[in-house]
Order: structure tokens, then C-alpha cells, then sequence
């Protein structure tokens, strides 16, 4: 519904634990290294308009409260 572009970087490398409880880490670029930024993002509770500038964030927040009051949202 909205989009933007955020800046993400060119290389990520994240690290965890599999199932069996051992360390692993991986690295990616590229749109896998957006992939990674992305799930990151999800894990830790950040929304997209939080990658945004504060005129553009606004700028969605007032829309979505103009289609609640139309009843779109």
C-alpha cells in the first residue's frame, strides 16, 4: 500500500544458533543482504516508517488517519 526506499546496507553478516544449539553466522549481499536487515528488523520490532525521514513518516501517518476517517483503513 505504501512504499519508499530505505536505505539498506550493500553486505550483512548475522549470526544465531540452529536447532541443535550451535553458533552460526552468515553473510550475504545484495538483496540477501536486504533479506537479512529485513528479518532483523521483524525480530526486533522495527517498522518500516522507522527507516523513514520524519516528513515522509508523517506524511503516511496522515494519510492512513485520512483513510480511517473514510473508512478505507
Amino acid at each position: 500500500m505504501f512504499r519508499a526506499e530505505t536505505p539498506r546496507p550493500l553486505r550483512a553478516t548475522v549470526s544465531g544458533q540452529n536447532l541443535q544449539g550451535l553458533e552460526i553466522t552468515l553473510s550475504g549481499e545484495g538483496l540477501l543482504a536486504r533479506a537479512f536487515c529485513h528479518e532483523i528488523d521483524h525480530l526486533n520490532g522495527t517498522l518500516f516508517i522507522s527507516h523513514l525521514s520524519r516528513l515522509k513518516r508523517d506524511s503516511i501517518k496522515r494519510k492512513i488517519k485520512q483513510m480511517m476517517k473514510a473508512g478505507e483503513w
